[in-house]
């Protein structure tokens, strides 16, 4: 989905600045330089977000920010000057931020909110204070930059939020709290949660200094006392949750095959390791199928490896949608394994049938291509073995003549 920018601004070359970054983001981008141009363009338009400037020729004091904000747009305000009096206009609106202009670093940090806000739709967040009051005013701060909010009066109603809603990732937790404290909740969390999983940030209006490292020993990512800036507020929430997101890349790069997105080799035989040692303690036998693009050299030797690469890719794409619910992988080159848990072997040698069918029947990028498939049953729980007998079987149905599969019994 692509989102519109609205860009109010009169001077050419920061409109211009503004509107690069808006686009490299990938939003579609309007600009106004006047307020009664802004006032046009948000008759006709729908905007995800603004960027405002402080003053313009028909709008010297700041006129066209509650022009923004009454229009439920998002605001980030750019002003050249931020004295007291400019700060305290600003304040009073909910914007989502104020940037002043007068450096590089400026527009880098514009950059880093646009990009971050579409992203906040989908980041889901728990805040926990037994005051009403204080809930409502970190509700109205988060939902200025589009997070997903739920909330609970103490800590046991978290817990309860936390296992009725699995995609909560910040939790934001006050101490003094009836029934049960922050900093036990901190713990509770922890004892399920890594820090790289779940967020959370304590805050507190104690001014006992051993608070804040009561909740970090406790396991929260972070801690604030309020009264707290808003401006503090948003730079600590956003840093936790690039932290945890970059975290989450990394771990995505280590786990996922950088061509086709599927799970790799390394991935596979870790989760392979846990599903074996549940399927040895429940005494069922472990299926394994070792799959492989029948001539696919020819491929890249003949149409050349761009080609060969979008094979990949797209066949990819076909094992993720048929094979969705079973753990897959490529292990390099043209080789794919799946790991088959809660079917029989039955309906696994069915599947990959249907499949190999499917793809003897189907042309990607104008190219027919087979695969070929060796499928194994075995009560050995020591996933390289059962591999390499899957993998024997492969071999047994290339020199076969290909496009079929070949399982124990045919081995007969």
């Amino acid at each position: 989905m692509t989102y519109k920018l609205l860009i109010i601004e009169d001077t050419p070359t920061i409109a211009k600045v503004q509107k690069h970054i808006g686009l490299k983001i990938g939003f579609e981008v309007d600009v106004a330089s006047s307020l009664a141009e802004a006032i046009e363009l948000i008759e006709h338009n729908n905007y995800f977000c603004s960027i405002v400037d402080f003053v313009l020729p028909d709008a010297p004091d700041g006129e066209a920010i509650p022009l923004t904000i009454g229009a439920e747009i998002p605001t980030i305000v750019m002003t050249g000057k931020l004295d007291n009096s400019t700060r305290d206009y600003v304040s009073q609106y909910p914007i989502v931020d104020y940037i002043t202009k007068e450096s590089h670093q400026a527009y880098r940090y514009l950059e880093t909110q646009l990009t971050r806000l579409p992203k906040n739709k989908d980041v889901h967040i728990l805040i926990v204070d037994d005051s009403l009051a204080t809930r409502n005013h970190l509700n109205n701060l988060l939902v200025r930059h589009k997070y997903k909010v739920a909330q609970a009066a103490d800590g046991k109603l978290a817990l309860e939020q936390l296992a009725l809603y699995p995609d909560i990732k910040v939790i934001i937790t006050d101490n003094e709290m009836p029934i049960m404290d922050g900093i036990t909740l901190t713990g509770k969390i922890r004892k399920k949660f890594n820090n790289d999983e779940k967020i959370v940030i304590g805050i507190s209006g104690t001014k006992d200094n051993y608070v804040s490292a009561q909740f970090l020993k406790s396991g929260a990512n972070d801690y604030l006392r309020k009264p707290f800036y808003p401006e503090e507020f948003y730079c600590r929430l956003s840093q936790n949750i690039e932290m945890i997101d970059n975290i989450a890349t990394i771990k995505q790069q280590a786990n996922k095959d950088y061509l086709t997105n599927l799970p790799n080799r390394r991935y596979f035989f870790e989760q392979a390791k846990v599903l074996s040692d549940i399927q040895k303690s429940n005494n069922t036998p472990l299926i394994l199928a070792m799959i492989d693009i029948d001539h696919f050299k020819s491929i890249n030797d003949s149409l050349g490896h761009d080609v060969g690469d979008e094979v990949l890719k797209e066949l990819a794409k076909i094992f993720m949608k048929l094979f969705a619910d079973q753990l897959i992988a490529r292990f390099g080159g043209e080789e794919f394994a799946i790991y088959f848990d809660n079917i029989d072997f039955c309906s696994a040698k069915k599947r990959l049938e249907s499949f190999r069918y499917h793809l003897d029947q189907t042309k990607i990028y104008d190219v027919s291509f087979t695969i070929s498939i060796g499928l194994t049953q075995q009560n050995d729980y020591d996933i390289d073995e059962v591999l390499k007998i899957a993998d024997k079987h492969l071999y047994t149905a290339k020199e076969s003549g290909r496009n079929r599969l070949i399982c124990d019994e045919d081995e007969l």
